[in-house]
This record gives structure tokens, C-alpha cells and sequence, in this order.
């Protein structure tokens, strides 16, 4: 409390004591009496002071509030009513939550949430930012503006103070509130008409005539001031008779807003200058932004956000597409530019002692038999620096030293040493049993001997998958593998199970199934075969996995000869490009017996917000696309993995 030692607002909000050097409030930290929390309090200045029966918290009847929305001095009256029913909007993770929105010393006060972050304006106060970084901050802004444009809002206030970045990265929209009492202040009526519809505001229906028009005009000019962000063309438009055939302001203004905010972050600058209010406005009628010549990858999204028409604009679904595209394109950051060398000397390391102490290494063997001394005579009283007055004399002429030197038993003087020994060894015959375990027990599979799959690696996994309706109990005829038990199928959807080739281990859980699509893949025993499919898609499920074979259902001639191009475009992986939260890694092409393959690991969050990780391989046979595809949940990656492999040794076309 003794931070917050300043005045308090509305008998509840104290403020820190401001700075001698700072007169004007306008954003500020506050301690909640009532919550016992910490928010942020901003505000807002108004042209008059309005009275406490105007701004009690029940709204006014029908005919009382007709009769305020009908005297000439209610901005203020109107500015309050905004910003509550802003207020109003539900919470979302990408929107600042507001609390309390009150009248006090002729100054609207909004107190909202607050959130662990920094304004964008103060991180490119140190820097600029990356255009993929850029991307990503403005991924989160256009989540935020979907929501509000989904409750028929528009922001009209995104600029880099009211974008927060959070310390985790994510960044989260503020000050619609605010912006929407200063719509209301110049004379505009920023609430939507469902709102109004709805009871939650007290809309006016803005200007009536092209006078009143110009005048919110240029009272928005003296209140907003020169931010590019606000000024979108269709809000500076200059007004004429014909006023009403101007564009009117809706999302498509946010969107400017938005590529003005890219240019400035990426940029450096704005895109237009802001020394002066009047010149900004015009300049934005007039006069193209100016070029995004630094802007990389972002620079064809910032310049169809800044087109002057809002029709030109680009919709939100094709602007989130791009930057979807945009942000999987990054690079992968470079490792080792900032890696400090361990030093090489021996004597300079530090040891850990039996205790647990971290000391430097002994100079000499002289310190040595100090310090074992030291212990020696410690050694009654557990303490490591007592020293009495008789051991003194005998320290400093040496007689204690060599008797207790002479008198210690050699197990306690070398005892530390060779427990490290005897560590260190069973530590080696850990490793070397570990070793023998993997190459004379474990099953081995020689790539060698199959050339359909050269360069894919078998990973060993427990016998039971799950979803293949094993019962968990053990085999008498086999101590270590589990039985698994095959659930009973139609045998028209079950296809008969086949010899392995020669060299192909399949196991006890694995059976080769020869499929009347005309291929011939290791399925998993107890899986169902669900069919062909329009795709001409051939599926294989069992519990949480699923297996998709694809026998050369696309030419080459159609498809094209690059297999990386077509994994990247195939039908298969649809939901991974659909997905926001997906990723992509292991991108590679084969060599499979002569025939050019790609494969690849894919991760993605699916409609019910279950992570899924699959494993795709597309590889070219007499002229046609085959593709196996193997999904699964993101924990179980070794499952998916080894059910991968499997196909893929043993995939063969049979016609």
C-alpha cells in the first residue's frame, strides 16, 4: 500500500504518487480496495463536467434518455454510454477485459485489466521488428478484430499503444473503450445498431446533415490527433453535399489500421508523416503511402491493406490465409551464433563434493593434506572451521599434521576416489549391456534387403497399439510380446492376409493384407478395413489410428514429376492446412528403388481440438502417385511411427 499512496478514484481506486516532473494523468497502475487487485486506470478528458444523476449506473428511461440525446451539450453524456456498452463485449483472450467506467473532476476513467506486456510502441522504441515476427503479432490483432466484428463493432483505436505484447509472445488488443468515448466526443456514434437494438446503448444515429458531418470532422481532428492508424480514408474524407455517397466506416477501416500498423513496425516510420494533424488527413486523400521497400515477405500484405478504396481491401479469411502462409514460411532460428565455449582447463572447472558443495578444484598437494587435516581435527565436532587453542601450536609446527596423517586409515583417505571408480565403471557396463541389448536382442529389419522403402527408419514400440482390441493378456507361447485379439469383421471388408516377403520381419502383430484395390500393405491385426471411398482413398482404422492408402489415383502428367511439390497439395493433408495450430518437419525426398519419393511428419489440431500427428509418404509407380498416410495422437509419435514404417517396407502395387 505504500506504493499506491497517491488519490483515490471514485472511493476505490488508488493511484501511485505521480513523478514531480509529470502534471497530466493518462495512463497509470491503480490498487482495487474492493478486489484487492491491481488494474489500469485510463483516461479520458471531456469538454464538461457531468452531474452524478446523469452518470448513475442505471440507464435512463425511454423518454429520459430521448430528452438528454436531445440537448445540445450531451457529448459527454453520449461518450460514457459508448464506452460502456464497448464495455459490455464478452471477455476473449485476445481482448483486455474492462472493469469500471465512471465519471470523476470532469474526466472519463475506465479501469480494465492488467495484462503483463508492453505496448508495441515501446518495443520499437529499441528495434523494428522482423517481418515474420511482424506476422505473427498482427495474427493475434486480426483475432481480436474478428471477435469485435462478429458483435457488429469496429474498433476505429488500433494503433501500436493500444496493441499489448505479452511477455509469452501472444499479443492482445485494448483501448476499444477509449476509442469509442472519443468517437462519441467528436460526435459520432460508434455503438452498432444491434447493440442499440438490443438495450445496451443509447445511439444517437450520428450526424444528420453534411454541416454537423465537417464539424465531427474536424473535432476528431483536435481530439484524435496525428495517428496514422485513425485515419483511414473513408474517416478523413473532406465532406461535400453529396456526403452521404462516402464510404462508410466499418471493418474495412480497421484493416488500414492494421497494414499501418505492419509499415510502422516493420518499417521503422509511418506511412505517412504525423507532424501535423490537418496536413495528415489530407495526405491521406491525396496521397499513396509511401513505399514498403523493407518490408520482405509482408510487403505485398502492407500494401493491399493500405489501398485508399475499401472495397480493394482484402477480406479477413484471405489476409489470415496469408498470414498463415506467411508465418509457416519462417526460417528455423540459427543455433551456436551465441554459444559460450566451456573453458578447457582442467583446474579452472568446478567439482561437486559427496556434500553437494560446489568449490574449486585444489591447487596442490600441499592444500590437499591441509584441508584433510582440517577435517581430521573437525571430525568429533561436525564442524569444518572450529579450532581450539591447543590444536594451534601443534598446526603451525607441523606434529599434528603428521600424525594424523600417519595415524588416518587408508580406506577413509581414499574412500571419495574410489567411489568416483566404482561410479564410473558401473556406468560403462550400463552402456556396454545397453549396446549388446540393441544389437543381439532387439529386432532388426535390414533396409538392404527390401528396395521398396530405402532410408526409412524402424522404430520398436510395445506389441499392443492401442485401438487394435488387444485384452492385455499375456501369451503362453510367447513370454514378452502381449496377444493381441483381432475384433470380428465382415469378411467382404477384411482382406486375406498374405506371406511376408522374404527379409520383412512383421511380427506377432503385424499381418500382410493383399487388398482387391490392388496393393499389398502390413496392417496391424485387429484393424477394419472401411473401404474405397469418392477419393478412391482405401482406410484402415483401429481405435485412434487410422492407415490411407492412396493407389495411384493421380498421373504424373497431371500431378507433376516433383513428389515434395505434390506432398505439399495433396488431398490427404487437407486438415493440416486448414488447421491455425500445425506444423511440418522431416521434409524429404527418396530414392526408392529407382522411383522419386517425399515423405514427411505432420502435426495439426482438428476440429474437437485433439492434437494429431501423421506420418505421409508419396512416391511415383509406372507413372501414377501412391501415398500412404498414417495418423495418430500427438503423445503416442513412436505408435505412428513404427504403424508408418510397416506400410511403407511392405507397400507393393499388385496391378
Amino acid at each position: 500500500m505504500d506504493e499506491y499512496a497517491g488519490r483515490v478514484l471514485a472511493d476505490r481506486y488508488r493511484l501511485p504518487r505521480p513523478p514531480a516532473d509529470e502534471y497530466e494523468l493518462v495512463e497509470t497502475r491503480a490498487f482495487d480496495t474492493y478486489s484487492g487487485q491491481e488494474v489500469l486506470v485510463r483516461q479520458v478528458l471531456l469538454p464538461e463536467i457531468v452531474s452524478a444523476e446523469l452518470v448513475s449506473a442505471e440507464p435512463p428511461g425511454d423518454d429520459q434518455g430521448r430528452a438528454q440525446r436531445d440537448r445540445p451539450n450531451d457529448s459527454a453524456l453520449r461518450a460514457l454510454d459508448a464506452a460502456r456498452a464497448a464495455a459490455a463485449i464478452p471477455d476473449h483472450p485476445r481482448l483486455v477485459q474492462v472493469f469500471d467506467i465512471f465519471v470523476e473532476d470532469g474526466s472519463l476513467w475506465i479501469a480494465s485489466e492488467l495484462v503483463n506486456a508492453r505496448p508495441l510502441a515501446a518495443l520499437l522504441v529499441d528495434k523494428r521488428l522482423g517481418a515474420y515476427r511482424a506476422a505473427e503479432v498482427a495474427s493475434d490483432v486480426l483475432a481480436a478484430l474478428r471477435v469485435l466484428h462478429a458483435y457488429g463493432w469496429t474498433h476505429r483505436n488500433v494503433t501500436a499503444s493500444t496493441v499489448l505484447v505479452c511477455d509469452d509472445g501472444r499479443a492482445m488488443l485494448s483501448g476499444l473503450a477509449a476509442g469509442a468515448a472519443q468517437e462519441a466526443l467528436c460526435g459520432y456514434d460508434p455503438v452498432p445498431a444491434e447493440v442499440m437494438a438490443g438495450g445496451a446503448g443509447t445511439g444517437w444515429g450520428g450526424p444528420d446533415s453534411a454541416l454537423e458531418q465537417e464539424r465531427a470532422r474536424q473535432a476528431r481532428i483536435t481530439v484524435v490527433g496525428p495517428v496514422t492508424e485513425r485515419w483511414a480514408p473513408e474517416q478523413a474524407t473532406p465532406v461535400h453535399e453529396n456526403w452521404q455517397l462516402a464510404p462508410p466506416v466499418g471493418p474495412a477501416a480497421d484493416l488500414w489500421a492494421l497494414g499501418s500498423l505492419l509499415f510502422r513496425s516493420v518499417q521503422g516510420h509511418p506511412p505517412f508523416p504525423e507532424e501535423s494533424t490537418p496536413e495528415l488527413v489530407q495526405l491521406v486523400c491525396a496521397e499513396p503511402p509511401a513505399f514498403a521497400e523493407e518490408s520482405g515477405p509482408l510487403r505485398p500484405i502492407v500494401e493491399s491493406l493500405l489501398r485508399p478504396d475499401p472495397e480493394e481491401r482484402p477480406d479477413f479469411e484471405e489476409l489470415e490465409g496469408w498470414l498463415r502462409s506467411l508465418i509457416r514460411s519462417a526460417p528455423e532460428p540459427e543455433l551456436g551464433l551465441r554459444t559460450v565455449s566451456v573453458p578447457t582447463d582442467p583446474r579452472k572447472l568446478p567439482i561437486v563434493r559427496r556434500r553437494g558443495e560446489l568449490v574449486r578444484r585444489r591447487r596442490s598437494a600441499a592444500a590437499s593434506a591441509s584441508a584433510a587435516s582440517a577435517d581430521s581435527l573437525s571430525g568429533m565436532s561436525h564442524r569444518r572451521h572450529a579450532r581450539t587453542k591447543q590444536d594451534r601450536p601443534a598446526r603451525q609446527s607441523g606434529q599434528v599434521r603428521q600424525t594424523q596423517t600417519k595415524t588416518r586409515p587408508k580406506t577413509q583417505q581414499r574412500a571419495p576416489r574410489r567411489l568416483g571408480a566404482r561410479l564410473l565403471i558401473l556406468i560403462l557396463l550400463l552402456l556396454a549391456a545397453v549396446v549388446l541389448y540393441a544389437l543381439v536382442i532387439m529386432p532388426r529389419n535390414d533396409p538392404s534387403k527390401d528396395g521398396s522403402h530405402s532410408g526409412t527408419t524402424t522404430h520398436t514400440v510395445p506389441a499392443q497399439m492401442p485401438g487394435s482390441g488387444s485384452d492385455n493378456k499375456p501369451d503362453s507361447t510367447s513370454p514378452t510380446t502381449p496377444a493381441t485379439k483381432a475384433p470380428t469383421t465382415p469378411p467382404s471388408t477384411q482382406p486375406p492376409a498374405t506371406s511376408a516377403p522374404p527379409g520383412t520381419d512383421l511380427g506377432g502383430d503385424f499381418a500382410l493384407r493383399k487388398d482387391d484395390a490392388g496393393f499389398t500393405v502390413a496392417v496391424h491385426t485387429g484393424w477394419q478395413r472401411l473401404g474405397k471411398n469418392a477419393q478412391n482413398q482405401v482406410r484402415y482404422t483401429g481405435g485412434d489410428f487410422q492407415l490411407i492408402v492412396v493407389p495411384g489415383r493421380d498421373p504424373v502428367s497431371d500431378a507433376g514429376a516433383d513428389p515434395m511439390a505434390y506432398q505439399s497439395n495433396e488431398p490427404e493433408l487437407a486438415p493440416f492446412r486448414a488447421s491455425q495450430w500445425a506444423s511440418a518437419g522431416g521434409l524429404r525426398t527418396l530414392d526408392m528403388g529407382g522411383s522419386a519419393a517425399a515423405e514427411g511428419e505432420y502435426s495439426w489440431r482438428d476440429a474437437n481440438g485433439h492434437q494429431v500427428y501423421a506420418r505421409n509418404l508419396a512416391m511415383i509407380r509406372d507413372g501414377k502417385y501412391h501415398l500412404i498416410l498414417v495418423t495418430g495422437p500427438d503423445n503416442q509419435r513412436a505408435d505412428v511411427q513404427r504403424l508408418f514404417d510397416k506400410a511403407a517396407e511392405t507397400y507393393t502395387p499388385t496391378s
